[in-house]
């Protein structure tokens, strides 16, 4: 049975795993909101403590991982504003992105605006995972209630953003 015990995510034991599952989740404080945070394990999982220390300190510095993930939101934005469209097309009447449309008194809806009105709504660590996936996923959407989209960000476990990839 692959299992460890570690400080921050206690008991893992990834040994009974057939599929990719959560293996832990919590509720973390980002500001004066909460996020959701799930660590996956796949099957071939094997729970490495330097590995979850390195995760764990991400979650422990959650607001500087948050705020390297907006820059590289606000960069993306900036050179590819569709995002910002489809919200501003087919949400103006939801709240956000009604307010954001009237503070842009005619103008377009800026980059800075909207990445500053996205809430963090997720983030996903995974365990020695052998795809192209990032090992940390931090989920931003606009009107959740509304839209399903998301702007998906990925980042090492060191806290480096690599991606920026929008899904639904």
């Amino acid at each position: 049975m692959k299992a460890i015990e570690h400080a921050r995510f206690g008991r893992l034991e990834t040994g009974t795993v057939r599929d990719t599952d959560v293996v832990w989740r919590s509720t973390l404080q980002l500001g004066d909101g909460e996020v959701e945070a799930l660590l996956w394990a796949g099957p071939s999982s094997e729970p490495d403590a330097g590995e979850l220390d390195e995760l764990a300190a991400r979650l422990t510095d959650l607001p500087a991982l948050d705020a390297a993930a907006r820059a590289a939101l606000r960069a993306y934005l900036r050179e590819d504003r569709y995002f910002i469209d489809f919200h501003v097309e087919e949400l103006a009447g939801g709240e956000t992105v009604g307010r954001l449309v009237r503070e842009a008194a005619g103008d377009e809806v800026g980059a800075d605006a909207f990445v500053a009105a996205m809430r963090l709504n997720g983030v996903g660590l995974w365990l020695s995972d052998p795809s192209d996936r990032p090992p940390i996923v931090l989920d931003y959407v606009v009107e959740p209630d509304l839209s399903d989209q998301i702007l998906a960000v990925g980042a090492t476990r060191h806290g480096a953003v690599t991606s920026v990839d929008w899904e639904s």
